[in-house]
């Protein structure tokens, strides 16, 4: 467990800063203020959680750093799943006239598939990096 503390503390956290900055940077245009502990809360939501369940994964299983294929298979299955859950509890509460089919087929596969993509990347430009080299 020790050689994968590093893991399980820097990957969500490095991901947080990535997120804030980047929903800071592209909301920067707008008129309307919203604050910055939105930006933390909906980042923590959107990829934090994702991020340390693919840690906890990695944890468990012991990945090491040149488990690559794992590490993308595991990172898009989160992912992938995640957002998905996600989107169906934002669509249930904010717009409970449309179904899941219809905001599936309208943006919604679009936005899961560059999501699980997002996550595919950053565990594979990042996570290697925080793994031992070897199982201990």
């Amino acid at each position: 467990m020790k050689p994968y503390l590093k893991t399980l503390i820097l990957f969500p956290l490095i991901l947080q800063g990535l997120a804030t900055a980047l929903f800071c940077f592209l909301d920067w245009d707008l008129d309307v203020s919203i604050p910055f502990n939105h930006y933390l809360f909906i980042a923590f939501i959107l990829a934090t959680i994702p991020a340390f369940l693919i840690a906890l994964v990695a944890t468990k299983y012991r990945y090491v750093r040149y488990n690559i294929l794992s590490i993308v298979l595991c990172s898009s299955l989160i992912g992938f799943f995640y957002f998905y859950f996600i989107a169906y509890l934002l669509v249930v509460i904010k717009e409970p006239d449309i179904s899941i089919w219809t905001w599936l087929i309208k943006d919604g596969l679009v936005l899961g598939l560059l999501n699980m993509c997002g996550m595919v990347f950053y565990s594979l430009f990042v996570l290697p990096f925080l793994l031992p080299k070897t199982k201990s």
